[in-house]
């Protein structure tokens, strides 16, 4: 009797630990393969005012863009998860409080079961060249 109680904990520890492993890789494979569409997507090249401007992330859209990306591609390794938006200045990594940023910082953190906890960041930048 204590074997069968042992080897069916043993069982469980195992079955969670791998289906959690597997959970994990497909969470980072999901957030680090964030096709470029979600963001490109986001960029705009005239103010409100339809002026043309310096290219910028147009944060609601780019936030809802994201907000659809993961509730399609996450929910089926966790039922819960967070994901953060961040908008900086490239040039001294403070907050960008204007409606023309062009960095953003994208972070998801997410409990995986026991065994993982799943927290990364990806940072994009709208590099411009002129000629």
């Amino acid at each position: 009797m204590e074997n069968i109680i042992f080897f069916t904990l043993l069982f469980s520890l195992f079955l969670n630990f791998s289906m959690g492993a597997m959970s994990f890789s497909g969470i980072n494979r999901t957030f680090q393969n964030m096709y470029r569409g979600v963001i490109e997507s986001s960029i705009a090249f005239v103010n409100d005012e339809g002026e043309p401007t310096e290219a910028y992330f147009k944060k609601d859209v780019l936030e809802n863009y994201v907000a659809n990306y993961f509730e399609e591609n996450l929910t089926r390794y966790v039922t819960h998860y967070k994901a953060t938006i961040y908008y900086f200045d490239k040039e001294n990594q403070v907050v960008c409080t204007s409606q023309y940023c062009q960095s953003v910082k994208i972070s998801l953190d997410c409990e995986i079961n026991y065994f993982f906890h799943y927290t990364k960041a990806r940072n994009f930048y709208i590099n411009q060249t002129y000629e």
